[in-house]
């Protein structure tokens, strides 16, 4: 193979977009995980605050569960769905994202997957307006 040839061969394999490895078992047991440690947390009356932490414990368990890359979405959100909080699963169709929604009378806690990039990340906690 001539010295032209292999360097349109690598100008070659520059366009072809790279396969991302498919990690929907990985995100989906993570996810379990999650449902699991949220629902605990959510069962509770009242959440706990650290001194200057708004959101406490709620913020830590999206930062330890969020985000998740390379997972297909349906398998994500039936296993969110499980939760005995959840609440709704929203979908945005322009820019291609669902939200997926768990509350009980205190707290109101999310995560985004966004279709395209196969991506699922935390949308934050809120508090329930009474």
């Amino acid at each position: 193979m001539g010295l032209a040839t292999a360097a349109a061969l690598l100008v070659g394999l520059e366009r072809i977009p790279i396969a991302r490895a498919d990690d929907t078992a990985a995100c989906v047991a993570k996810m379990s995980e999650f449902v699991a440690e949220l629902d605990q947390l959510l069962s509770k009356e009242k959440p706990w605050f650290g001194p200057g932490e708004k959101s406490g414990t709620y913020e830590k368990l999206l930062r330890r569960h969020f985000p998740l890359d390379d997972c297909d979405g349906d398998p994500l959100l039936i296993e969110a769905s499980k939760s005995r909080f959840f609440r709704d699963i929203g979908y945005s169709p322009r820019p291609k994202y669902y939200v997926a929604e768990f509350s009980n009378t205190i707290a109101r806690v999310g995560f985004v997957y966004h279709e395209k990039e196969r991506r699922a990340e935390s949308n934050g906690v809120h508090w329930v307006d009474k």
